[in-house]
């Protein structure tokens, strides 16, 4: 039987209000909980390697250094590798934002345009700024150019300070991802070992097999989003080097990894890869109409293929729920609320399921009760002469 039928309604309430006073107060200390959430998803990525040197013969000690050298290693050769190109960015940035811009409505005006000439009705639409070709995007007409230089000219110029001190910021916490990912898998059991100590002997089985669905949900649903990442990646990597766009599987990383916020992250992806083919293939006419159809075909082997054997395996939910729990945590924490109510409501529903099941135990309460009497004779059997 399901277990959210078995929990009852009850039990779930707290789990939507537990869920969504997690995402409130996570939003106020984002800042930490992102390296926590990175150190954690690393944490379950790099725990086999580390099981894998512990079997031969290694202490755990030396297991956890050498691993988390490996991971400062392969970090310090991303970040090189992606210097340059990040360098170029910023760099560039004011002048591409605008050529992203014209394009951007270039490709509104040619959307709009196709739409009239196929479906009649459309025609009351107001046309758009200049003509363009039916199909085609010709950047040199799309938009007056200088009414959209100076309005993206002046928010660079408003808002480009308050990124760049908000990309510094984000970096000190960044740097923590390491250093955090190396004591959750060192003291990772020892840190187990101390909260089981503190259980009373009544609750000791249910607790145990607590921390075991936590922990097993936990690895499941970030290995899971791990492959399916992987998999997205490769799928729009294939297609995009199919179509002819310049650095496909970087751009289709990029993409994958926006997914991780549900619904929002796929759109943006998709829009910034059209606006990049658009920009960069002027000619081709039916290319970022190729690229959506890319994207909604990798959406549905998501749907349907990848998404039941990765992650849907580890989150027993119902669809229902899913979407209406997604909504609710970008209603009450924006879009840190999107990015982390999954997690963090898959770990509640197991702790609620796990307590409402001792809740509703007569047995162990009667067990924790009886135990609590005995304890309660053996401290006052020196003052009542009792035996």
């Amino acid at each position: 039987m399901n277990r959210a039928l078995v929990s009852g309604p009850i039990v779930w309430l707290g789990i939507i209000i537990t869920t969504c006073l997690l995402l409130v107060l996570f939003q106020t200390a984002l800042w930490l909980v992102i390296p926590v959430l990175l150190a954690v998803v690393a944490y379950y990525l790099l725990s086999p390697l580390v099981n894998m040197a512990m079997a031969r013969g290694l202490t755990r000690a030396r297991s956890v250094l050498i691993v988390t050298i490996l991971l400062t290693l392969f970090l310090i050769m991303i970040g090189l590798i992606l210097a340059p190109k990040i360098s170029s960015m910023i760099h560039n940035g004011p002048g591409k934002i605008k050529e992203y811009s014209e394009t951007a409505v270039g490709l509104f005006n040619n959307a709009q345009q196709t739409l009239t000439k196929y479906f009649p009705f459309l025609h009351h639409a107001p046309p758009p700024a200049q003509s363009v070709g039916v199909v085609g995007v010709n950047l040199s007409t799309a938009t007056p150019e200088s009414d959209l230089g100076h309005e993206v000219s002046d928010l660079t110029d408003k808002y480009s300070g308050d990124i760049a001190l908000e990309l510094l910021h984000w970096i000190p916490s960044l740097l923590l991802i390491p250093y955090l990912t190396y004591f959750f898998l060192l003291d990772g059991p020892r840190f187990k070992r101390f909260l089981v100590q503190a259980i009373p002997n009544a609750f000791f089985e249910k607790t145990l097999y607590l921390f075991y669905r936590v922990d097993d949900q936990l690895r499941r649903y970030f290995q899971g989003l791990l492959a399916l990442t992987a998999l997205d990646a490769m799928c729009l990597g294939v297609g995009l080097w199919l179509l002819g766009i310049d650095n496909p599987f970087l751009l289709a990383a990029i993409a994958a990894v926006m997914a991780w916020l549900p619904y929002l992250g796929s759109i943006c992806g998709c829009l910034l890869i059209v606006l990049i083919a658009a920009h960069d293939f002027p000619g081709p006419h039916w290319l970022p109409y190729e690229v959506v159809g890319l994207f909604v075909a990798v959406r549905l082997l998501d749907d349907f293929v990848f998404l039941p054997l990765t992650v849907g395996r580890s989150m027993e939910m119902h669809p229902l729920v899913t979407v209406l729990m997604i909504l609710l945590g970008g209603a009450v924490a924006g879009i840190s609320g999107l990015l982390l109510v999954m997690p963090v409501l898959g770990v509640v529903m197991v702790i609620g399921q796990i307590v409402g099941e001792l809740a509703m135990d007569a047995r162990i309460i009667a067990r924790y009760r009886h135990a609590c009497e005995l304890r309660r004779r053996r401290a006052r059997a020196d003052l009542t002469h009792e035996r």
